[in-house]
């Protein structure tokens, strides 16, 4: 039996590797059906044929990622105001997106958006004549003294 040290290429099979390395059964079974995975993605993968792999969508075209560099990107200060606005913006787009699906959902049983006409109770004339009449009498009152 050949050990990994006297070997630079050391090819021990799987299994043994997970048996001695992993006493669990359950632990082992889980490396070894990872390994198997890789391996079928490896077979599956075509041949690297040295070209440079493209990310599939249109991306963000280079001159703007130039300028933005230029701009925010080479100094720490610039870029630390490019994140504090970024997040300030974001945070007041979103504040005023759930007000307003708050407001939306919560219509009409909120103080702001209830139609407090609906409320309003009709005074009665009398009871502001009663309280006029005892107002000039008190003044009466005051004069006489």
């Amino acid at each position: 039996q050949k050990s990994c040290r006297d070997n630079v290429h050391c090819e021990v099979p799987i299994s043994s590797f997970c048996a001695t390395m992993f006493p669990n059964r359950a632990a082992a079974s889980l490396l070894r059906t990872g390994t198997a995975r890789m391996g079928a993605r490896r077979a599956a993968a075509p041949a690297a044929t040295g070209s440079v792999r493209h990310a599939s969508g249109p991306g963000v075209p280079a001159p703007l990622m130039s300028s933005w560099y230029n701009i925010f990107g080479k100094s720490n200060i610039m870029y630390i105001s490019w994140c504090v606005a970024g997040i300030l913006i974001a945070e007041s787009v979103t504040g005023a997106g759930t007000d307003a699906l708050w407001n939306s959902v919560n219509s009409g049983r909120t103080y702001e958006s209830v139609d407090w006409s609906k409320f309003v109770v009709e005074d009665d004339d009398d009871d502001d004549d009663e309280d006029e009449d005892e107002d000039e009498d008190d003044d009466d009152d005051d004069d006489d003294e």
